[in-house]
Parts: C-alpha cells; structure tokens; sequence
C-alpha cells in the first residue's frame, strides 16, 4: 500500500517512532501535530496494522444511485470487445460512452446508465485514452535483448474455424535469435496460458525476463486491485521476471505481432482447418520449417536455428518442473516491471489501480518495478536511448501473503537485467 501522500507519510513517521520507543509527546512536538491527531491514527493503526492511513470518505457505504455491479461488468466487457475489433460487428464500430450506451440498447437492457456514470465507470477501471496520452513523440525505452532468452515474448492471437470454434493460439519469440514456440488451445484461461508457458520453457527455453501485454490471462485480470495472477506467479517461481507492455500499445509488441502476420499469411490462410486438432497436428510443421528455413530480416541472412548453434540454453527439466507445485502458487521474491504511459492526469495504471506521478510527466512513458522482496513500487523514466533512467518515485507496496525465497534450482545469474532495468 502506497504512501500517496506527504500527510500519509508524516502518519507512517509517527507510527515508526512510536513502534521505536519514541512517547505520545515526543513525538507531537517533533512532528508539529496536536496529541488527538497522534491518537487518532496510532488507534486506526492498531486497528488495521497493515492498512495505509489514508483518509476515510465520509461518503455513506451505499447510494440510492450507485451503478449494480452487473450493470458494471456488463460496461466494462462491452467496452473490452468494441476495442477488440475482431468481429464484422465491431471493426469499425467507435469505443466510446455513446456506442457502449447503444449497444446496452440493442441488447434490451433496462435502466442505461447516464452517459456520465459510463463515462466514470470506464475511468474507474483504466479504460479510457486522456487527451496527449495517444501522441507519438514520446521516447519509448525498447527492451534490449543482449542474449538468445535473454527476453521472450507471447502473445495469443484468435481464429475461427469452421463451425466457428474459436481457437487460441499462443506464439512465443526469442526477441535475440527469432525462435519460436507455438501452442493451440479451445481456450485462454490463466491454466491454459500455465500449461503453455511451462512446454514453452521445456522446449525453447528459461529467459530472463518474459514479456507480456496485458491480457487478463496474463496478467491476472482486471476485476481485483493489486492482483498478482498465476502467470505472474509462475514466473517469479521460475526465476524470470515479467514485463508487461503499456496498455493499448500493441506495437510496443512489435516483434511478435510481426510473427502473427507471417504466420497468418503462410500457415493460418493456407489451411481450412475442420477443428482444433487439425490445427495443433500441421503446427509443428510450420515451426519446424520456419526454424529452419525462414530468414527473419533482423538476423542477416541467418536462420533461428542457425543463430541457436552452439548456444547454451538453461530449460525447463523434468527435475525443475517437479519442483513446481501443481496448484496455487505462492508469492517468490523476485521483480515485475510495467511499461506504461503517463495519461494526461498524471497518473498510470496497474494492477487495476491509478497510481499518481505528475501531470508534467503526461504523455511519457515510464517504467514501474514491482521488487516483492522489498515490497515496493519503483517508477523510473528514461529520456532518450543514451540516458541513463532516472527514479521519479518511490512506493510502498505492502503484500497481505508471505514472500518466499526463489528456490536454489531456479537461480539464474542475472546482472545485465539490474543493467538495464536498476530498481
């Protein structure tokens, strides 16, 4: 939990010489705060001693006015599938509080809620674009894979077959040597995207730091704030450290979203698959072709497979992966970092929370690192490629479950991701 504010922070000052020895007197007159401001919060504290001190709204619990949760949901999922566009229906449609009010009416739905309610709910949730925030001239620090797994991305792109059975596809890249790992599952569930991960790591190979967009499956949802989902999970478990790209960014995935279209054009057009298995048994042949025989234009006339010649790779043994529990995974020290960009509050989002910055820093791109074992929140910016990054602030983030150590096993040697991600 952060400290948002100077008041929060002079709270936890208090609370800390407190806990110290410090007496009730002492520590007013340090601090320049009458006794009953002392009182008040060294008795919240006792009461929630791993709350935030924040300020509590007077606001009564419940209103008259308030939104159903389900007309919420039902905003939030609408307003997720217009910006999908993957349909004839919503390729062209607008995103905005007007076409979800429409679209509310199409389905029949008694008591719409104002155009202002939508618009506030959309904001609650981190769904809307504040002006400045889609500009371009912003600098964006790439990731720089300095080694073959040094960074590895997946991303899941759908298709349909006959009958119109939609089928997942997951495609993971070696952003160093262009390899590649493929997977076809009926679904995206956080289990399926486990699963895949784990043959993806058997077969390709443990990276250092995996990265992802911000797909409820991998991220682990966008209902809970601070949500630390499985995926996330698996890969503090491993030794990897997740990196999420900023939120409706795709190019900022550019390296596998140029793999989808290469794999669209000759694999998915070529076929006319009858069902998920007649999908899943021609993969392996594309793959097996691409590694071989396709030259991507970064590697000079080189093949990914060529490129893989002579390296060493750690994997994902049968030894390691019994090590991995098969069920929910506990918290593991280790790092999680988040691309985003500055919206024109000043705020980012993650973890389906606002975090504020500065309004000065809107339309930027910063990147926020989450370090579990010092359970805080970094946020760093970088100017221009030779710059080096600069702290902008510094969090709190406390953690309601323990951290455990990451297992000697899945210990990797590590020192170019301190390089060049510090915090």
């Amino acid at each position: 939990m952060d400290l948002h504010t100077p008041e929060q922070a002079l709270r936890w000052e208090a609370i800390r010489r407190r806990l110290a020895g410090a007496s009730r007197r002492e520590i007013c007159q340090a601090l320049e705060r009458a006794t009953s401001w002392f009182d008040k919060w060294w008795a919240e504290y006792r009461r929630h001693p791993h709350g935030d001190l924040a300020d509590r709204s007077r606001a009564p619990h419940t209103s008259p006015y308030q939104v159903p949760a389900e007309m919420v949901t039902a905003i939030v999922r609408i307003r997720k599938t217009l910006e999908a566009a993957d349909s004839a229906a919503t390729r062209y449609s607008p995103i905005g509080k007007r076409a979800i009010a429409g679209q509310l009416s199409e389905l029949k739905v008694d008591a719409i809620p104002s155009l202002t309610s939508i618009q506030r709910i959309l904001q609650t949730h981190g769904l809307t674009h504040p002006v400045g925030a889609g500009e371009a001239k912003a600098y964006y620090p790439w990731p720089i894979a300095w080694e073959v797994n040094a960074i590895q991305a997946t991303d899941i792109i759908t298709r349909y077959v006959r009958g119109g059975l939609a089928i997942e596809n997951f495609h993971t890249i070696d952003h160093y040597s262009h390899a590649i790992w493929l997977g076809q599952y009926a679904n995206s569930t956080s289990a399926t995207t486990r699963q895949f991960l784990l043959e993806n790591w058997a077969n390709l190979g443990l990276p250092r730091l995996h990265q992802f967009d911000n797909e409820g499956c991998f991220s682990g949802g966008h209902t809970h704030p601070r949500v630390i989902g499985q995926v996330v999970r698996l890969c503090l478990f491993c030794g990897i450290e997740p990196l999420f790209t900023p939120v409706y960014d795709p190019k900022r995935n550019y390296q596998i979203e140029t793999f989808h279209s290469l794999w669209l054009l000759l694999f998915w057009q070529r076929h006319h698959f009858r069902n998920l298995a007649a999908v899943q048994r021609l993969a392996p042949n594309f793959r097996s072709w691409y590694q071989a025989h396709y030259r991507p234009p970064a590697l000079d006339g080189l093949t990914p497979d060529q490129m893989l010649d002579n390296i060493h790779r750690r994997w994902l043994t049968a030894d390691l992966r019994a090590l991995i529990p098969s069920g929910r995974l506990p918290l593991t020290a280790g790092r999680v970092h988040f691309m985003r960009k500055v919206t024109g509050a000043g705020l980012i989002h993650l973890l389906n929370e606002p975090w504020p910055l500065h309004r000065k820093w809107a339309g930027e791109y910063v990147r926020a690192t989450l370090d579990l074992t010092q359970q805080r929140l970094t946020i760093w910016q970088q100017a221009d490629a030779d710059g080096p990054w600069r702290l902008l602030k510094t969090r709190q983030f406390r953690l309601k479950e323990p951290v455990h150590e990451l297992l000697p096993a899945f210990r990797q040697k590590c020192t170019r991701c301190r390089d060049y991600y510090p915090g």
